[in-house]
């Protein structure tokens, strides 16, 4: 048992003084008491917030940012650069990935998440053959090292287009059969019991890589899983893979996976931008949840989705790093509200007439949705029994001592450059104490040195990618 009093804590939308928080050794809250400060407990100034999950993330592309940042060709697009994120992969064996997933997590950490959901469709690393299940290990050790919550998706990928269109070269490592995908399944429940913290769920790639009558067997099939917490699917990326789902299927992705009945409140839909308000309303009216990842969103050129009439058809919001071009959930919403911003031509459009502060309700939201789309309706919350997640940002973050409470998570998400968790509390573990992780100076150098060994190999594939 241990109690940590807590300066400034948000509570519900609230900030409240001095909470004391008991918490249990399985790392559970088991009371928060407001104005009560122990002369023996520890006091962690600056402002505290429970942590978020990170709804929706691949790791092993933190290493993509800097190498995609030059034009290759006269039409760079998502699709271009897929390509190169697919000679990124063919670099990563076991330790590479390790290392670059664990630089990844501690700078999600650093970000305000506590949990991350790794939707894994790299099963397969440099070297070895097909059928093999090995990068599931190399993430799991690396979230073990920096700290963070892990939910794993394994995501089933069997064809390169609608149509059965036969997988690319490069797509190769990410396949897998429907036999495949349930035994693994199997393996990883084997893996990762359920008393070991690490928490499963399951991915289809997307309508263009896994038929729309094998989503709907396997999906059924892994409900009855008590282990299989949540179902995700990317959908509506890209507009030419709307056009493409309307050819095959006579539908939009979103549609169809309405039309057919499967959304409910165990799935989780990424991105899905290229929809109308119809659609939305589907989403929302089926309990599913909207994932958004708004800096990768703009990286690729993907587009924004309508957050603002999601919400206000009562949807369940999360945001996820994805291709870690930003690994910090403040840098998600702002850049939701400000796409939205340039879109509507008018400001504070994620705002509401109970909500006023921008911040402060798309923060509630993603708490709340971040966690219920990994399957964990009471993740995030601050009750007792909930998990004990808490991150800390310092004085320094946004001049927020000069401003009134009501104004704390403006100056944290909008007034900070780039705020930095100096407290990270995961499962009543310390993760980060005083802005130290025990291991960062071994994680930044296993990043650096392979970064360093992967430099050559890198820059050849790019290159081919550009010639070819």
């Amino acid at each position: 048992m241990q109690t940590v009093t807590f300066a400034n804590l948000w509570i519900d939308g609230r900030w409240q003084s001095n909470v004391s928080v008991r918490i249990d050794a399985g790392g559970a809250i088991v009371n928060l008491q407001p104005n009560h400060a122990p002369a023996d407990a520890a006091v962690v100034r600056g402002l505290t917030l429970p942590g978020l999950a990170d709804a929706h993330c691949h790791a092993f592309q933190r290493l993509l940012p800097a190498w995609t940042q030059q034009a290759r060709s006269s039409s760079e697009d998502f699709w271009s650069w897929r390509e190169a994120m697919y000679a990124a992969a063919a670099q990563l064996g076991a330790a590479e990935l390790e290392a670059v997933a664990a630089r990844c997590y501690l700078e999600l950490l650093r970000g305000g998440y506590t949990e991350v959901a790794e939707f894994l469709y790299l099963h397969r690393l440099s070297g070895q053959p097909q059928g093999v299940l090995d990068a599931d290990a190399a993430i799991s050790r690396a979230a073990t090292r920096a700290g963070i919550g892990l939910t794993l998706l394994p995501a089933l990928y069997q064809y390169g287009d609608f149509g059965r269109v036969a997988p690319s070269s490069g797509q190769a490592r990410f396949v897998r059969s429907a036999e495949q995908f349930l035994d693994d399944f199997a393996e990883l429940q084997r893996r990762y019991p359920a008393a070991g913290g690490t928490s499963l769920g399951v991915a289809f790639h997307s309508l263009r890589a896994v038929e729309l009558h094998t989503i709907e067997e396997l999906s059924a099939e892994l409900r009855r899983s008590p282990r299989c917490a949540a179902l995700h699917i990317h959908v509506a990326e890209q507009p030419a893979e709307v056009e493409a789902c309307r050819r095959h299927y006579g539908s939009t992705p979103v549609a169809l996976l309405a039309e057919r009945g499967l959304l409910d409140a165990r799935w989780a839909l990424i991105h899905a931008i290229h929809t109308d308000a119809r659609e939305l309303a589907q989403i929302a009216g089926s309990g599913a949840s909207l994932v958004l990842c708004p800096t990768t969103e703009a990286d690729l050129g993907d587009g924004c989705a309508d957050a603002a009439r999601f919400l206000e058809a009562g949807g369940h919001l999360a945001i996820g790093s994805d291709s870690n071009i930003v690994r910090h959930a403040f840098g998600e919403l702002r850049q939701l509200e400000w796409a939205l911003r340039l879109l509507r031509g008018r400001r504070n459009v994620l705002a509401a007439p109970s909500s006023p502060a921008v911040a402060d309700r798309l923060y509630q939201e993603v708490l709340a949705g971040g966690w219920r789309a990994l399957g964990r309706q009471r993740g995030g919350t601050l009750g007792t029994g909930a998990r004990a997640d808490f991150v800390t940002f310092d004085a320094a973050e946004g001049d927020w001592p000069q401003l009134p409470p009501e104004y704390y998570m403006s100056a944290l998400v909008f007034g900070a450059e780039a705020a930095v968790a100096r407290q990270v509390l995961v499962g009543g573990r310390w993760v980060i104490r005083d802005g130290r992780h025990a291991h960062e100076a071994e994680i930044d150098a296993a990043y650096r040195a392979t970064l360093q060994r992967l430099r050559p190999a890198l820059s050849a594939a790019l290159a081919r990618n550009k010639n070819g």
